[in-house]
Order: structure tokens, then C-alpha cells, then sequence
């Protein structure tokens, strides 16, 4: 391993904070161990990322513009309907990928969520190893986002049940994929939940949250953990001056409120949430990261304190009573870490998922973006905080029986076995 050196091209969505951040703590692991790795992209704000690591990253067609990235989110968010990706879109894309590996000579390709990659790599007869969150393909609350006319006029128990049967089995994003698999003689997909997954899979969950079993885990799959990105940003938030604002508003009488959409939060929403809080007593860490440009920030009482970035958000979660989050896998784990209870306001079905897990663990509350109501929201919040005591030993029940988040460390070391394997 250490003589061969083999080089891996690493594919995640360079618009999405969380992929790209799993992608290039993996990475950075893997040079640690004396390989190589070399990015792909088709653009987006997070390629710095890769490149403070020292990687080299190879474009490929199509490049995408911020309106082709808006309407991706918008999908995943069910905004739009259909498929993202149509066969030209999605041939441009396998085509030039396969280009791509071929001309860098990569041994094995790892991807967090970049779907042309179940494609392209198998036609260039390379492993595929897909990072990903697990998804469950079923749920115990309807999303909002499920919501159609006709849905309100259906008992809740039996539109779930049309949900449930329906979900595991939707091909919406899959007729271009298998048009272009037909095309290079691949196996079809038989859902669209299976589009994302590799050679072999690695989940960046643990069963003890998901409550599955040892016996759910497939071949060729792993339940690797979270990856927490804290790392990434730490010599961009050094500035004890931040950390000391930060702790003094915590400090201050009354709840403390952490507010993290990720990357993937709408800047209305965003707006929503920090109106409400405005007009609260609660002390509030907000972190609007990418949703919001400075120009765009209103102005807001004391107990508001907007960040733009923070050192760390793991910490900040240790440190308030609450956190109020899209459901984002990562924010997901922080808050199960952290011992803390949780607000959730899903973006999309994954999301909504996620936090699903947590209710489970009556730890968090469910609560609407696509319906949000400032009324119903706030009543959320004094929810938690009147029976505090209650949500508390649950969030710290569910951080201790949680394993140590390593998932970066043991991708690498199967990663490196898989190498081994394939290339003997």
C-alpha cells in the first residue's frame, strides 16, 4: 500500500457543505496514510475546501452555473417536481467524468452523493465507493412536503401508509439513468433510492440512532459513523475575540438558542426563524453561513448575535440549552453529541428522516418550514423549555450510548482494504 500509493479521485457536490466536507476529511485521512487523491468537481463555493487540503481538482462538464444549482436544491427540496437531470444533461455529465478518470488514471473513485458517478465509474471499470447518509424508506410522521391538495382531505394514518408503500419504491429521478444504462449494457435501477449507491457503500450512520439491527446491513455495505467537520474551519475561526462574544451572550439570564440551517436552508426561512427569536428573551447564536450575504442581514435586538461562521459548532451546541436545526445529518449527530434538544425544520425528505430518529429518541420536535406558523413555532420552543428536565436526560441518554464519531478514520481503513483487495 505504502510503495503503490494508489491515487483515488474523490467526486462530492462542491455546492453542498456537508458532502463536500466528508469527501475531503476522507481524503485527508487517506494522504495521512501515504495515498494520493485528486478531486473532481463540476464547480461549486466549497472547492477551497479540497484545496487547503492540497489536492489538485480536475473540472468536468458540465460546470454549474448558480441557477442550475438553485433548481438541484430546489428538487431536493420537492420545489420542483420530476427529475433533475435530464438523459443530455446526464450523458454530458457521464461522458466527460469517464474522460476524466481516464486521462488522471484514478484506481478507485469515492463519491458523497455526485449520482452520474454510479455511471460513469462502472463503464470506466473502476470500484465506486459512495459515502452517504443512510435513508430510511420509512417514515413515522407525514412530511409537509409530501403535502398535495388532495392529501389534506386524507386521514393521517392512511396517506402515511400511501407514503410508506410508494416512497421505497419511487423511480422519479430514474428513467435517464436507466435509459443511459441500457446504453453501456449496466444494470437498471429498480428505485431512485438506490441511484446513490456504490461498489460499496459506506453510511455515515450508526444503527444505534437508526435503531437497526446488525442483521439490516447488506454486503458491500458499512455503517461507518458520522464525520464531523469542525477541522475544516479551524484555523479560519482562531479568533479568541469570537469565542469570547460567543460565550457571554450564552452567558447572559435566560435560554440560550443555537440556529444552524447548513448549506441547504433558504434564506426565508432563515429570516422566518430569527423574526420570531426576535421577539423573545431567548439568547440566540445565529450562523447564517452561506444563506445570507452581509447586505442582506436586518437588524435585530440584543439577544440576537449573528455569526457568519463559528469556530466550532459542536461546541456552541454543548453550550445552549437548544438547537434549532434543518436536519441535516451532520447537525443531526451534533445534537445527539452534544446531549442537547432539538427543534428540527426538515428541507427535504432525508432531513425529515433524520430528525424522525430523534423524536424517536424524545429528544426533538418536529416542526414545519413549508407551513411555518410563528405562533405554533414559539409554542414548540416553550414546550421543550417547560419540561426541560425531561428532554434533557433523554439528549444525554442517547450521547452516551452513542459509539466515538470516526467515520472519516474507518472509511479509510476499508477504503485501503478494498484497495488491496483490487488491485492483487
Amino acid at each position: 500500500m505504502k510503495e503503490k500509493k494508489p491515487l483515488i479521485g474523490f467526486f462530492p457536490l462542491f455546492y453542498n457543505l456537508a458532502e463536500t466536507g466528508r469527501a475531503v476529511l476522507v481524503a485527508k485521512r487517506y494522504m495521512e496514510k501515504g495515498g494520493k487523491a485528486i478531486f473532481f468537481s463540476h464547480g461549486g463555493k466549497y472547492e477551497k475546501l479540497a484545496k487547503n487540503i492540497g489536492c489538485k481538482i480536475i473540472r468536468v462538464k458540465p460546470i454549474y452555473t448558480e441557477e442550475f444549482i438553485e433548481d438541484l436544491w430546489k428538487y431536493s427540496r420537492f420545489e420542483k417536481r420530476g427529475a433533475p437531470f435530464s438523459y443530455n444533461i446526464l450523458k454530458e455529465h457521464v461522458e466527460a467524468e469517464i474522460n476524466a478518470y481516464r486521462r488522471t488514471d484514478v484506481e478507485l473513485v469515492v463519491t458523497t452523493n455526485n449520482f452520474p458517478c454510479t455511471i460513469s465509474a462502472r463503464v470506466a471499470g473502476i470500484p465506486l465507493i459512495s459515502i452517504a447518509p443512510k435513508v430510511i424508506g420509512r417514515f413515522t410522521k407525514y412530511p409537509d412536503d409530501a403535502e398535495m391538495i388532495f392529501t389534506r382531505f386524507l386521514p393521517g394514518s392512511l396517506k402515511l401508509s400511501i407514503l410508506n408503500f410508494y416512497y421505497p419504491k419511487s423511480k422519479t429521478w430514474v428513467r435517464p439513468f436507466n435509459k443511459l444504462a441500457k446504453q453501456y449494457n449496466l444494470p437498471i435501477f429498480d428505485s431512485s433510492m438506490n441511484i446513490n449507491k456504490g461498489d460499496f457503500t459506506f453510511y455515515t450512520d450508526f444503527l444505534e440512532l437508526l435503531q437497526l439491527k446488525e442483521t439490516d446491513i447488506k454486503p458491500n455495505e458499512s455503517f461507518i459513523g458520522p464525520i464531523f467537520l469542525d477541522e475544516l474551519f479551524e484555523k479560519e475561526s482562531t479568533n479568541k475575540t469570537i469565542e469570547k462574544q460567543i460565550e457571554n451572550h450564552i452567558k447572559k439570564p435566560g435560554g440560550s438558542i443555537l440556529l444552524t440551517l447548513g448549506s441547504s436552508g433558504t434564506k426565508e426561512l432563515f429570516l422566518q426563524i430569527l423574526s420570531t427569536l426576535n421577539k423573545t428573551s431567548y439568547n440566540v447564536i445565529a450562523v447564517y453561513s452561506s444563506i445570507l450575504s452581509k447586505d442582506e442581514i436586518p437588524s435585530y435586538n440584543d439577544n440576537i448575535l449573528l455569526m457568519n461562521s463559528v469556530p466550532s459548532i459542536k461546541k456552541i451546541n454543548e453550550m445552549v440549552d437548544l438547537a434549532i436545526i434543518h436536519g441535516g445529518q451532520g447537525t443531526v449527530y451534533t445534537a445527539a453529541y452534544a446531549g442537547k434538544p432539538v427543534i428540527g425544520l426538515p428541507m427535504q425528505f432525508e432531513q425529515h428522516q433524520n430528525l424522525e430518529m430523534l423524536v424517536k429518541n424524545k429528544i426533538a420536535i418536529i416542526e414545519s418550514r413549508r407551513f411555518f406558523k410563528e405562533e405554533v413555532f414559539l409554542e414548540s420552543i416553550k414546550k421543550i423549555f417547560d419540561n426541560y428536565d425531561y428532554y434533557l436526560k433523554n439528549s444525554q441518554k442517547l450521547s452516551k450510548k452513542l459509539p466515538k464519531p470516526q467515520g472519516d478514520i474507518i472509511a479509510v481503513k476499508k477504503i485501503i482494504e478494498i484497495l488491496e483487495k483490487t488491485l492483487t
